[in-house]
């Protein structure tokens, strides 16, 4: 047992609670002596089988996709004018994992039941996107899959075996006798609802209900057209749908938005050749745009969260339900099928990247979050919908942040956003004539990265909220690790054999990012070093990046969700030598 777990245990003693800060990883090695939980768990399945299906859900107070009628090119502009005019409100495509009773039987799902729509350009764009995600890290002695492509004469038995791994779920067998708590799952910048599918699995298993939608804002693949309420569907052409998806699927949302309003018109696509102009008031108006895209992904929960409601009624008020707020159709198909099985008094959310934020902002706005945790990013105070956090300090004198429940884990190496937040938003706009400070208001938001706080916004984040809190640093872990579940269902020693050769999914080293003051010198290249994968932990081998986030997320979630006391258990860090850099916790025991 460490010192700082002594420390924790006296403080609890005294205070009734737990308030620990900088709680750092130790020499020590293996589990501590007083978990006696099954660390191995937290790779596996737990006592459910797993079911999933499509849920479509509607606003119909709401126009559709509003964020991007104001803030997306010209082209998409113009489709969702005729979108609109076909009466077509906001629409929430999602997808359900819950739990099966171990005596069911259904067929299992596929890549193509995420793919099914009325759409050939969604099917392809779907399944050629998502598989290319999965498989391009899957590599063999002779090189990468994709280097070998002409190679093989049928990918079939790759795909077909990477798809039973992923999804690992039967298709829309009925829910489990019992009422199971709720976790929403919010993709980050061009995800979608499958990219959770491995996680979900997992919670499910374990006896939640998880809903991951794909946001409309900015998600790779919202399959929202294939709703049976959808009003441009029913009124529009095959060839008009396809074109509409064609033109979401096809154009990136939040990126452009940032060159379009930091720099002059000319530089808008971020690839010019010419010297980047900074706009006066750019910043304010990138503010803008990200509080509005926060805006409309929190209704987008909320509007989750209202369906939700319904479907745990019983099958006639259900209907009664749906009717009344515009989704008869729909209504007839999925009515029943969760009736008091939903625990809608107990609903979290877990987000990666943009949906870190989203998370962080629903715990405060909305009374009917309980916890929530995110995987990188902790919002920026000039990203924030007005009046989301209020007009409260926190203990260091700052804005107030989060008043819920948080749980950040995020990884030492995260390149992609010390590139946006560092890179972009201060290194190019100085060099452009323009003044970050106008936009990084916190003092310390402004500080360098440092190997001791790699994440500086995602840090005071932290510091700045009021209510229960963590937050993880993992070594050697970059921005996608953490939700990247493909290693560690084709290890190298269990991989996809075609045509006599084997391909597993290769973890490759990388380059360090900047911290300190190299941070501002453009021409700093990292050493190179070996990201986090595999190690030891109780006996078992274990994919860390995927085992810490499960073991610190259930917890968490059984802890505030479940009402499980003895789900406190992840501050004792039982894993102090596999990956974790440093644990801060302020809890208050209930």
């Amino acid at each position: 047992m460490t010192w700082c777990i002594i420390l924790k245990l006296i403080v609890m003693i005294l205070t009734g609670g737990i308030a620990v800060t900088g709680c750092t990883a130790s020499s020590d090695s293996g589990p501590s002596e007083s978990s006696s939980h099954n660390l191995e768990s937290y790779m596996e399945r737990g006592e459910y089988k797993v079911g999933v299906r499509a849920v479509y859900f509607h606003d119909p107070e709401r126009p559709f996709d509003a964020w991007n009628a104001k803030h997306a090119s010209d082209n998409y502009k113009a489709v969702l004018g005729r979108i609109n005019d076909a009466g077509e409100h906001q629409i929430v495509p999602a997808h359900m994992w819950y739990p099966v009773d171990k005596a069911t039987s259904a067929r299992d799902a596929t890549f193509n039941d995420f793919a099914n729509s009325r759409s050939t350009v969604f099917q392809n764009a779907h399944q050629s996107g998502t598989l290319g995600a999965y498989l391009g890290s899957l590599t063999s002695s002779e090189g990468p899959l994709f280097a070998r492509m002409g190679e093989i004469d049928s990918i079939a038995p790759i795909l077909n075996e990477a798809n039973n791994r992923v999804i690992n779920a039967m298709y829309q067998p009925p829910i489990a006798e019992g009422n199971f708590p709720i976790i929403i799952a919010a993709h980050g910048l061009g995800g979608n609802s499958i990219s959770w599918a491995i996680l979900a699995g997992y919670l499910a298993s374990n006896g939640y209900v998880v809903v991951a939608p794909s946001f409309l804002s900015d998600s790779s693949s919202p399959n929202v057209f294939d709703s049976p309420d959808s009003k441009y569907a029913q009124s529009a052409s095959a060839d008009e749908v396809d074109t509409a998806y064609r033109t979401i699927l096809s154009e990136s949302k939040v990126i452009p938005g940032f060159y379009r309003y930091f720099f002059e018109q000319n530089a808008s696509s971020g690839f010019s050749t010419q010297p980047l102009i900074a706009v006066p008031g750019g910043g304010d108006r990138v503010g803008e745009m990200m509080g509005e895209f926060f805006t409309q992904r929190i209704a987008d929960v909320e509007t989750i969260i209202d369906g939700l409601h319904s479907l745990n009624k019983d099958e006639n008020e259900c209907a009664s339900d749906y009717a009344r707020r515009g989704q008869p159709d729909h209504g007839n198909q999925v009515c029943g099928l969760f009736a008091g099985s939903l625990d809608v008094e107990h609903i979290g959310i877990v987000g990666y990247s943009l949906g870190s934020m989203t998370a962080q902002f629903m715990v405060s706005s909305s009374e009917r979050v309980r916890a929530v945790v995110g995987y990188n990013n902790g919002q920026p105070q000039y990203w924030e919908p007005p009046g989301i956090f209020g007009n409260g300090t926190s203990d260091d004198g700052q804005p107030a942040g989060a008043s819920g429940p948080v749980m950040q884990i995020h990884g030492s190496e995260d390149a992609f956003v010390q590139s946006v937040f560092r890179g972009l938003m201060w290194n190019t706009l100085s060099a452009a004539g323009g003044n970050p400070e106008d936009i990084w208001t916190l003092e310390q938001e402004r500080v360098l990265p440092t190997d001791e706080n790699p994440q500086p916004i995602a840090r005071n984040a932290y510091n700045r909220a009021t209510g229960d809190k963590v937050i993880i640093s993992v070594k050697d872990v970059n921005h996608d690790s953490l939700v990247n579940d493909f290693p560690s269902v084709v290890p190298q020693d269990n991989p996809i054999v075609a045509n006599g050769v084997n391909y597993w999914s290769a973890i490759r080293p990388a380059l360090r990012k900047a911290v300190g003051q190299n941070v501002l010198n453009p021409q700093f290249s990292g050493e190179l070093y070996q990201p986090l994968a595999w190690d030891t932990v109780g006996g078992t081998n274990m994919y860390m990046p995927v085992f810490i986030r499960n073991y610190y997320t259930k917890n968490w979630f059984d802890y505030y969700l479940k009402e499980d006391d003895e789900a406190l258990r992840f501050t004792e860090n039982p894993i102090q030598d596999k990956g974790i850099l440093d644990i801060r916790s302020n809890i208050q025991k209930r």
